[in-house]
């Protein structure tokens, strides 16, 4: 509202003055909203484009590519694993040739470096060196080739008889006494 059309109307000044302050706080109310909502809508905006920057370089993103990539990736990742499942199950036939007693031992104690495979993971070169290294300095961990000695219960050529009272003979002494007294 102007102040002029209040004045043609014939109102007189301070009733005027007092309409338009009326009407100043009723405006300066509403012009506080519109700046705020302004304010708002000016952030939304910023956002907004933010996002559909993002949108674009997310856009310019090859996915297949990724997908591609990691695909192959994981399968050089599981061929390694096979391989080397491979080279521990062609160690493990060949620590059974020598007669290991326990393989995760012997693994242990090998370098891994030397020992060679071909094609076919078969150990060409680098496991007898260090297997008869072993053998030297760890022969328990082998089965002994040589065969055990064997004890006999009495010499050759004598004849050993068991007397006493049989009641107080150990188990192997009655034992003993009675093949020889029946």
């Amino acid at each position: 509202m102007k102040r002029k059309f209040l004045e043609d109307l014939g109102l007189e000044a301070d009733v005027v003055e007092k309409i338009m302050a009326e009407a100043g706080k009723d405006t300066t109310a509403l012009k506080a909203k519109v700046d705020d909502l302004t304010e708002q809508v000016n952030v939304k905006d910023t956002t907004i484009a933010e996002k559909n920057n993002k949108i674009a370089e997310l856009e310019k993103v090859d996915v297949e590519a990724i997908k591609k990539e990691q695909f192959e990736l994981g399968k050089a990742e599981g061929s390694k694993e096979i391989e080397e499942f491979k080279k521990q199950n062609a160690l493990e036939k060949a620590l059974a040739n020598y007669k290991a007693k326990d393989t995760s031992i012997i693994n242990k104690m090998l370098d891994m470096e030397k020992v060679k495979f071909n094609d076919n993971y078969e150990i060409v070169e680098g496991l007898e060196e260090q297997i008869n290294s072993l053998k030297e300095s760890h022969d328990y961990l082998f089965e002994n080739e040589k065969p055990l000695p064997t004890f006999s219960a009495s010499t050759p050529g004598t004849e050993n008889k068991i007397s006493g009272d049989p009641e107080k003979m150990d188990y192997n002494t009655y034992k003993q006494w009675r093949k020889q007294n029946n």
